[in-house]
Formats: C-alpha cells, structure tokens, sequence
C-alpha cells in the first residue's frame, strides 16, 4: 500500500511542506511516450491546454520521481466517505473540525473526479471503513510535533486519509486542519501526486498562510479531467 506524507514546515511565514514516502513502481520508458500521446489524444476534445510533464508530475509522481514514474492510479466511482470522530488516542474531535473537514471533502470531489462523480455518503462514528471497496476513511493522528499535517493512500479503493489532530496544523484558523489540506490529501487519496506551482492545491512545499484556503487551480482541474476521461485499463 502506497502512502504520501503531507508535513508541517516550521515558521510564521511558511507552512504545510509536502513529504512524500512511497515505494515506487518502475514504469518503462515506452509506457511514458505512450501515456502522453494517449492523454494528448483524450485531451482534444476539453477545452485547455494539455500539459505533458504536468500531466506526468500530476498523475504518475513525475515531479518527484521523474525517472520512475508510477502506474495511474485513480479511484473511478462515487465516494462514501466515513469520518472518525475521536483521534488515535481516543479524544473527541470537535464538530467546528469535522464540519470543516467534511466542507472541504464535499466541494472538491467531484473537481478531482473531473466532474465524473462526487461524494454520495458521509458518515460519522468511531469506527472505520478501512478496506472496504467503495469506502474512504478519514482518521486522526494525535502526536504534536510529528512534522506531519496528513498522509493517504494513493488511489486505492477503502484506503484512508489520516489527518493532524494537534492544532499545530490549524493556519491560524479555529479548526484543527486548515481546508487545504484536507482537499490535498483528498487528492492524493483519489490518485494525484505532488506538483511544481504554489498555485496548486497538489504542491508538496511550504505554502503562504493565506492559501490555506485554496481550491484546485485551473490546470489540476483541466489535468483531472483529462485523466478521468481516459479509459479505465
């Protein structure tokens, strides 16, 4: 199972950095041309401008990991979405974080499903949905001072997203997760990877703290509808 770390950067000016932990998967030098002339193709009847190395950091690690890009990995079906209400450790989460998180998860689904799905359950309990087909588990991680805001599966059907309970990943703001982070890891849990451009919500460096309330810029939106509309293999 493949996971992607997002980690809090220390400083008044800077925060959330990006730090991904995943083993890669070699794909053959082939598979790159053909990925690209496959998506180029899709692309033609969307409105934008197809972007080949934004479409390779976006949907296969190709920023990080240029020489070994990874198999496309995206989850192709409408969201239940099961959100823990208490941390690791077994404390309450409160409802002004849970009504947040959920915020965040409800408007930027369907953006990241290209407009092909959204979120069609959202449900609470202290339990967990972990390996169940269909399902995707957002939970919390209690420790201070792990350097890390969340982590995710990466496209995988019942994986999870696990989220910073601390505080220390607020941004300023009175929840204990700021909403970009909550739509990143969204995004790396539905298949996306790290990007090169602050204006991202996939970038994987320190952020201003006034974008801790982005939504997806125009080129994941276009790139994710451009992925989704690729068939499935």
């Amino acid at each position: 199972m493949k996971l992607l770390q997002y980690a809090l950067a220390a400083g008044a000016v800077s925060l959330s950095l990006c730090a991904c932990s995943a083993a890669p998967t070699p794909t053959a030098p082939s598979a790159i041309v053909t990925a690209d002339a496959s998506a180029a193709a899709d692309a033609s009847p969307i409105s934008g401008d197809f972007d080949s190395d934004f479409y390779r950091a976006f949907v296969q690690n190709g920023y990080e990991s240029p020489n070994q890009l990874e198999p496309v990995r995206l989850l192709q079906a409408p969201l239940h979405i099961y959100v823990r209400t208490e941390d690791d450790a077994g404390r309450a989460i409160d409802a002004a974080t849970l009504d947040s998180t959920e915020h965040a998860l409800l408007d930027t689904a369907r953006i990241w499903s290209g407009d092909t799905f959204g979120i069609v359950e959202v449900m609470r309990g202290k339990n967990t949905k972990e390996k169940v087909s269909g399902w995707l588990t957002v939970k919390w991680a209690s420790a201070a001072s792990t350097g890390r805001c969340g982590r995710s599966t990466i496209g995988v059907d019942g994986g999870f997203i696990e989220l910073n309970s601390s505080g220390e990943c607020s941004c300023g703001m009175t929840t204990r997760v700021y909403p970009r982070v909550v739509r990143h890891e969204l995004g790396h849990a539905m298949g996306y990877y790290h990007t090169d451009n602050s204006h991202d919500v996939m970038y994987g460096r320190p952020i201003t703290p006034d974008a801790c309330n982005v939504q997806p810029s125009d080129r994941e939106r276009l790139h994710a509808k451009i992925a989704h509309s690729r068939p499935t293999e």
